[in-house]
């Protein structure tokens, strides 16, 4: 199990830094720590100069320290979410010997870091990866507070409690205060558990580490910052879908049954194991956990797949205990999986051949022009696949619950390595190749962007560009005295007649830069 979680993590840290930062989260996160960074303010985050209260700052701290140590790039924008990573599995390595036994924290810890979903957030400039930790630990500190007495435990759940607020808001205190609250009422242990809680300590770490932030932010930009911060991007986002990303009520389901992959099949396994007697009350606290989490974003208006990514850990001890001692799958289940994930491969496998009938099926305006680049998989697509398919073709044979897990690392391996670099060539070059063009620009030379926000541009050109909107937007450009750079997408190039007459430094993909002189 050792061995496959030392691949993982060496995988990993090889294609951490392959590709630039997407738009739009891993870039804006990453742009707004690198202006802290420069600017020294370390209280008002600010992403190209404007105020961006979305997100508390402890992540930007983290990813801080990373440029620092290694530079101004995606590697180390990537890094802080490898590390939290890390720190997840050495949780469950240590939960799951307490709890159980060391077999299954290990076991725990190679299912985890196997699921595709927690692959993904290993190798995203985004918060996640942060909050599943905290809460992970908040909720297994608490249980074994519960399980074994001892002190120490529940100040680290509160303590961890709070540091999940400081990474994303009240949804780190939320989530995890609705599991515990229901549990102890299914358990009817609700008042005598209340009581043996002592209040002043818990109390006091919990805001030690919740609050300093909240409280210099108001101190320096007053209570207007709460109306955005709580109504906007938290209450918002539970009454509203923002920015397009709404979902039916089965969304979080299909999320699920493709995030943890390649242990889909074992859930049956699971669901027979969560009725029997052995480790019940901690099974039926880690399926509340993950059914209550799943309830409560399914409620919330904006869905994301990475919203309900906290319930993986539990996942992955569920899994862990209800395999036990066992060491080989059914028979249905290594081949089932082989079967579900033998397409996949040999999709990846193929693309460059299939290529050229794939991209016809684009009919979006956006994805015809980011298709339109002379950019094709190439060999890479070919070789990532030949270990994943190889060990889809010894899973049914060997049946071993390793070999599965070294199917997921795998799943994970293709993507990253032929998948991702040929979607980043398509979705990033453009911006990449307006980013170069910019940094060649005098500093004096003003850079504006109409109705598009790329924050990858300003972080990968190492300056910021001011964003202008619609026909206000438009009467600011035609009033610039030049020199100034332009960027725009495509489509919007018909709202600009005087821009007829110049040639783009920049047409590609379906973006411009335009050098107004």
């Amino acid at each position: 199990m050792r061995g496959w979680i030392i691949l993982w993590l060496a995988l990993t840290l090889f294609s951490l830094g392959l590709v630039p930062l997407f738009d739009l989260d891993e870039a804006i996160y990453a742009q707004t720590a690198w202006e802290m960074l420069q600017s020294g303010n370390w209280v008002v985050p600010q992403a190209n100069g404007i105020p961006f209260f979305e997100k508390p700052p402890l992540l930007y701290y983290v990813m801080d320290g990373a440029f620092l140590l290694f530079g101004h790039n995606s590697f180390a924008a990537r890094l802080p979410s490898l590390f939290f990573t890390l720190l997840t599995l050495l949780l469950l390595v240590h939960a799951g010997r307490r709890l159980a036994s060391a077999r299954v924290g290990w076991l725990a810890a190679l299912i985890f870091v196997s699921m595709l979903e927690v692959g993904l957030l290993a190798h995203a400039a985004i918060l996640d990866a942060g909050l599943n930790l905290c809460v992970a630990a908040t909720l297994l500190y608490w249980w074994l507070w519960l399980a074994e007495g001892k002190r120490r435990d529940l100040l680290l759940a509160a303590c961890m409690m709070g540091l999940a607020v400081s990474v994303k808001g009240p949804v780190g205190v939320v989530v995890p205060l609705a599991i515990i609250g229901l549990e102890l009422l299914v358990s009817g242990r609700l008042v005598a558990t209340l009581k043996r809680i002592p209040w002043w300590p818990v109390a006091l770490l919990f805001l030690a580490t919740a609050t300093p932030w909240y409280l210099m932010i108001l101190w320096k930009n007053g209570p207007g910052f709460l109306w955005e911060f709580i109504m906007v991007h938290n209450i918002g986002r539970a009454l509203h879908p923002m920015q397009g990303h709404g979902g039916r009520w089965y969304y979080y389901l299909v999320v699920m049954a493709v995030s943890v992959l390649p242990w889909l099949l074992l859930m049956p396994r699971l669901a027979r194991a969560i009725v029997k007697r052995e480790q019940r009350p901690l099974m039926r606290f880690l399926l509340l956990w993950v059914v209550l989490t799943v309830v409560i974003f399914s409620l919330a208006q904006t869905k994301l797949p990475h919203y309900i990514s906290s319930i993986y850990p539990a996942l992955a001890l569920l899994l862990a205990l209800a395999i036990g001692e066992q060491t080989r799958l059914a028979r249905w289940e290594a081949w089932g999986t082989a079967a579900l994930l033998l397409p996949v491969a040999l999709l990846v496998a193929l693309l460059p051949w299939l290529w050229p009938w794939l991209t016809p099926l684009a009919h979006h305006p956006r994805a015809v022009a980011v298709l339109a680049q002379r950019i094709t998989p190439g060999w890479h697509n070919t070789l990532a696949a030949i270990p994943l398919l190889a060990l889809l073709c010894w899973l049914p044979r060997s049946r071993a619950v390793g070999v599965l897990a070294g199917v997921g690392i795998m799943v994970q391996s293709a993507l990253f390595f032929g998948v991702v670099p040929t979607a980043s060539a398509l979705m990033q070059g453009p911006k990449l190749a307006i980013a170069r063009q910019i940094k060649q620009l005098p500093p004096s030379t003003p850079v504006l962007s109409y109705n598009l926000n790329a924050p990858s541009i300003s972080f990968a050109a190492g300056r910021d560009y001011r964003i202008v909107l619609d026909r206000a937007g438009r009467a600011q450009i035609a009033a610039m005295q030049p020199p100034y750079a332009l960027i725009m997408r495509s489509e919007s190039r018909a709202r600009f007649p005087s821009l007829q007459r110049i040639t783009p430094l920049v047409d590609r993909g379906g973006y411009l830069l335009y050098l107004v002189q």
